[in-house]
């Protein structure tokens, strides 16, 4: 009997462990969190990176609002990010320092904050 309870205890205890572990949540990188532009020239745009993998914008001047994914090359410093509303995948260059982090590619370019 004692045989048992412990086999049931040990596998109790397995199961706790694992709905622990599975409740920690999706996967974090470097951009996870929500970063702000706010600019004259450029307009307000927010870029909030969730999930290790998908991405939203919003444009609060311009009314854009889209869903993507996105994948970061920190080896590289690449940043591609592919939303509903582009009609092309982009491939930033990024440079992280602290709270601000700056996207650049050919035809755009974003001075980011962290919030």
């Amino acid at each position: 009997m004692k045989k048992v309870t412990r086999r049931i205890a040990l596998l109790l205890c397995l199961v706790m462990l694992a709905t622990a572990l599975v409740g920690c949540g999706g996967k974090t990188d470097a951009v996870t969190g929500t970063w702000k532009q706010t600019d004259d020239v450029d307009g307000n745009w927010t870029f909030t990176f969730s999930d290790g993998s998908k991405v939203k914008l919003v444009g609060e001047t311009t009314g854009f609002e889209s869903e993507g994914t996105y994948t970061l090359d920190e080896t590289n410093k690449k940043l591609t990010v592919t939303l509903e509303g582009w009609t092309d995948t982009k491939e930033f260059a990024y440079t992280l320092n602290g709270n601000t982090l700056d996207l650049n590619e050919t035809y755009a370019s974003y001075h980011l904050i962290k919030q």
